[in-house]
């Protein structure tokens, strides 16, 4: 696959433009300027999810299998595009059936992302194949089996087939599997691979990469398994569990980062804003569970599926994406993504980093009756705040994408001998 203009992050970077446009949809029907559209908000989050975030890793995630294992096996370019046609052919389908209601064209769609998904486990494999004795890679190979189980569990809701738990049950094993599990795996791989390219020093503690691994892991396990076997004991331990293998990373992020010298860097500002919304939910779904008349239940839900998608996610997009998609300009094969992160002179603003918290915090704020009199107009502001940074996010995306000037303004070499004459 020639990667000169790679097709998985031409097809990210559609999806989130055109999420950007359905913030502007959601802007605009908060305001009462159109009528509300059907299931615009579960779009919304899907152009994120699949649409966006998807479409990256696929792109990525053989290249940062190979360049944590430093793997010198070569990718099928044919294998490549055919998971390309696939992945692109099934999530149309599955956002057509969410849109207009067939269940039936939405579990066809849902296939044939299955398969795109059965496609690329057969590429990390190949690509990791004598690198077992990496811990990273582990994250990687492991990672798409939790995918695997969130299609299932959308299976699950298409076709109203639900375990103990039933609909709602299934529903948070589907986003628990996808993000919790599937997405935040190669995010703690990719941040442990990356951020000592980032701070310019070795990883801080690199023993705690196997508590992480582990804690994100079983944690995911007992989050997936508790809903849909209705068991509040395996989703509690399993988010006590989670919590450690979270905190073990932060540790390491943190601590790298002061090793290296703390200098401002918006990218890590976005990371860390992410993971705040990533366990902001933490404390509330024990009572969520425990006590659903008296706390509002569905608010908090909504809430933290807004963190997880426009606070976690979009974050972890903003700080990286752009620096990764730059990284395969006029190369083939595979990249080494960390040598192109400690080359990158790619940095988001520290107004968006403030920007997209600020809107978070008032999406959240909604959940609370406390301010119920004026939940609409903070979840207007809040959009509102978030769109910002996103549309000069996928403006910066777009000219990494189908520009090279970043590229030729590092490669041009330096006049040394003109600057000395001076």
């Amino acid at each position: 696959m020639q990667v000169r203009n790679n097709p998985f992050f031409v097809m990210a970077g559609l999806y989130l433009t055109v999420g950007v446009l359905a913030v502007v949809g959601k802007l605009a029907v908060g305001i009462d300027f159109i009528e509300p559209l059907v299931r615009l908000r579960w779009v919304m989050i899907h152009l994120v999810t699949i649409g966006g975030m998807t479409q990256a890793l696929f792109g990525a995630l053989p290249h940062l299998v190979g360049s944590v294992g430093g793997s010198t096996s070569s990718l099928s370019p044919r294998l490549r595009w055919l998971q390309w046609i696939s992945l692109n052919a099934g999530y149309p389908l599955i956002l057509y059936g969410m849109t207009t209601g067939s269940n039936l064209i939405a579990v066809t769609g849902a296939t044939i992302v299955l398969f795109a998904l059965a496609l690329l486990l057969v590429t990390v494999y190949r690509v990791s194949a004598g690198l077992h004795g990496s811990m990273l890679s582990r994250y990687y190979r492991v990672a798409p089996w939790f995918l695997v189980v969130g299609i299932f569990a959308a299976f699950g809701m298409l076709l109203d087939i639900h375990g103990p738990g039933g609909y709602f049950g299934s529903i948070e094993a589907h986003v628990h599997a996808n993000v919790w599990g599937f997405l935040a795996l190669i995010v703690a791989a990719t941040l442990l691979h990356l951020i000592p390219a980032l701070a310019g020093t070795d990883l801080r503690y690199p023993r705690l990469k196997r508590v992480t691994f582990w804690g994100v892991t079983l944690g995911a396990i007992g989050l997936v398994s508790g809903p849909w076997l209705a068991m509040h004991v395996l989703t509690f331990t399993g988010l006590a569990i989670y919590v450690v293998g979270t905190i073990a990373l932060l540790a390491n992020i943190v601590g790298t980062k002061r090793a290296g010298g703390c200098t401002k860097d918006a990218r890590v500002g976005h990371i860390l804003g992410a993971y705040v919304w990533l366990v902001f939910p933490v404390p509330w779904a024990p009572l969520v569970l425990l006590f659903p008349d008296v706390v509002p239940g569905r608010a908090i839900e909504t809430a933290a599926i807004n963190g997880l998608v426009f606070g976690w996610m979009l974050q972890l997009a903003m700080a990286f994406l752009p620096t990764v998609v730059d990284a395969f300009h006029g190369s083939e094969g595979l990249v080494d993504l960390k040598g192109a992160v400690e080359a990158s002179h790619y940095a988001p603003s520290w107004a968006g980093v403030v920007s997209i918290n600020l809107g978070m915090l008032a999406l959240w704020a909604t959940a609370f009756p406390v301010f119920s009199n004026v939940a609409e107009m903070l979840s207007v502001a809040g959009f509102a705040l978030i769109a910002l940074p996103w549309a000069a996010f996928v403006v910066r995306l777009w000219q990494m994408i189908i520009g090279d000037e970043p590229r030729r303004r590092r490669d041009e070499p330096t006049d040394t001998s003109a600057s000395a004459g001076d």
